[in-house]
């Protein structure tokens, strides 16, 4: 989907006072009137690296936005394998029923044709901030051993 800066605007302004006001709000999306619930999921994500940044505004309702990831931290840190290939580190997280969070890896190679390599459950914490600050004190040495248990 591809919108005018003005109607990006436009979007944005009555997003933000629903925000605001905690209220349900409908948006003019790619020719659509779309409701979104007070209670939605609002997640401000930036990304920066190679010279590129990246601002994204995440908005989930529903089902779905229960059960879906989040990418908590992509590390400043890389892995280079056995090889002296290097993968990006990224730091996933997502709520369980009980309201606590539990975080993984999962390394993205910087060399194209290689699938990905992601860890089981290596943290629980009681809640998204607390997994934040876990996934930004992350050390070398715990991201090379978290490495060698992705699959």
């Amino acid at each position: 989907m591809r919108e005018s800066p003005k109607e990006v605007a436009v979007v944005l302004r009555r997003l933000a006072e629903s925000l605001e006001s905690d209220i349900p709000v409908t948006l003019p999306l790619a020719g659509e009137s779309v409701f979104v619930p007070a209670a939605a999921d609002v997640r401000l994500e930036y990304e920066s690296g190679a010279g590129a940044r990246e601002l994204t505004i995440r908005v989930r309702w529903g089902v779905a936005a229960a059960l879906s990831p989040y990418l908590i931290h992509r590390h400043g840190d890389q892995v280079r394998d056995a090889a002296g290939r290097l993968w990006d580190v990224l730091v996933y997280g997502q709520e369980l029923t009980d309201g606590t969070w539990e975080g993984w890896l999962e390394f993205s190679p910087r060399t194209a044709g290689l699938p990905p390599k992601r860890t089981g459950r290596e943290t629980t914490q009681p809640d998204r901030v607390a997994l934040e600050h876990w996934a930004t004190g992350l050390e070398p040495l715990y991201l090379a051993g978290a490495f060698e248990r992705a699959t």
